[in-house]
């Protein structure tokens, strides 16, 4: 016990001194800046939105949920957060859609029963009441035979969560606003409402006035690909559906982003699940990868302690050390790829190869590779002082 405790003592005051010394670097020295196409400016602070659960971004992908695949689906959520909740000093944010559309939610819950305890999961509405949320949802969805929200609430499923408001009305109304930016020229959906106009027949109007108007003649229901391709005369073509469904999706992640200011994590094994929400400029440095953030943890030889050894309570510790986000501000930022892996190589000779098998040796790495990445930008700083010319200093002082 003594030893966990120091060992936890020595790790939290040397990431902190870390910290510390990379804050007072230039702006552009340190972990966070980098200005990159993508991940420039991480920040910590953010919560993580679950979007990795979403039934519609999931179809997506060809996820569908299935009973058959309830084990695996369950695995690839949970390997999910555990990335997730190193990745931010806040919480883990999920729609209360979930608790009715999600099939695998009450097992996940379960199984993350130490963070529901620990805060760390909250829910997400525009409505307070769940059983006022819960009616008025049961209306959008009261054309569909599937409707998952005319059985009784989980309530059971909410203990240990916490409540965090939607600031929007609704993801719908961003999504209608961004529909119709969609149909104008060079928008995303031009193409398929040319391709669409090619079989149009006349006697179901102007396409550009249907299209337009499908957010009214969804006339409250959920703005999702299946009720939309139900109000519009013409079949789609596969093509067209991946369009419109990406489009909702995108649409539906941009606007949680920006009414939560969250993150999400993408580019898993199992799919990337970002709809190309990435490709957003503004939200590019939301959009984190879990790809990358794997392959750092490989690097410095804890990618199986985090993902079957560790405890929740565990990765609830290692994610309030500083180091951490030193680390993942550089695995996040595509132009410090070079200097990680240097950096990587450097840290491996101040550790032995054993395997880790505690929270405490898992955090000996990280601090090594923190140190690692802040002396690499400390010795940055000085290759970029420009050289002071001290025959002009002697001139000058004669």
């Amino acid at each position: 016990m003594t030893a966990r405790i120091s060992a936890e003592r020595d790790s939290y005051v040397s990431g902190r001194d870390q910290y510390l010394i990379v804050d007072q670097l230039p702006f552009e020295a340190r972990p966070q800046a980098g200005a990159s196409a993508d991940h420039g400016n991480y920040d910590r602070s953010r919560p993580i939105f679950v979007q990795y659960l979403n039934p519609e971004i999931r179809a997506c992908y060809g996820k569908q949920y299935r009973a058959r695949n309830a084990e695996k689906d369950l695995a690839d959520a949970l390997h999910a957060t555990r990335l997730a909740i190193l990745c931010t000093e806040g919480s883990l944010i999920f729609p209360a859609s979930y608790l009715f559309e999600v099939p695998i939610l009450p097992q996940f819950l379960e199984a993350i029963e130490t963070l529901r305890r620990g805060g760390c999961i909250h829910y997400s509405t525009h409505i307070a009441s769940l059983d006022s949320y819960m009616e008025h949802k049961a209306t959008e969805y009261r054309n569909d035979l599937r409707n998952p929200y005319v059985k009784h609430a989980r309530k059971s499923v909410i203990e240990g969560l916490l409540w965090h408001p939607r600031f929007a009305s609704s993801a719908a109304e961003d999504i209608a606003g961004d529909w119709q930016s969609a149909l104008q020229d060079g928008g995303v959906l031009t193409s398929a409402l040319h391709s669409l106009a090619g079989r149009w027949s006349t006697r179901d109007g102007d396409p550009e006035v249907v299209l337009g108007d499908v957010p009214a003649r969804l006339a409250g229901q959920a703005f999702i690909g299946r009720f939309v391709r139900d109000v519009i005369p013409v079949d789609l073509q596969p093509e067209e559906s991946t369009t419109v469904d990406f489009f909702l999706s995108r649409s539906y992640l941009e606007s949680y982003l920006r009414d939560l200011d969250a993150s999400i994590l993408t580019d898993f094994a199992f799919g990337d699940l970002s709809c190309g929400v990435g490709r957003l400029g503004a939200l590019q440095p939301q959009v984190l990868s879990a790809r990358k953030m794997d392959t750092t943890l490989r690097y410095i030889g804890i990618f199986d302690f985090i993902h079957l050894g560790a405890s929740w309570a565990d990765l609830m510790w290692l994610r309030e050390s500083p180091d951490i986000g030193i680390v993942l501000a550089s695995t996040f930022d595509r132009t410090q790829s070079d200097l990680l892996r240097r950096a990587v190589l450097r840290a491996r000779k101040r550790y032995s190869t054993v395997t880790v098998t505690t929270a405490g040796e898992a955090a000996t790495r990280i601090r090594a590779l923190a140190e690692e990445i802040t002396a690499a930008y400390r010795y940055s700083l000085r290759s970029q002082r420009p050289a002071i010319n001290h025959s002009t200093i002697e001139g000058e002082s004669t």
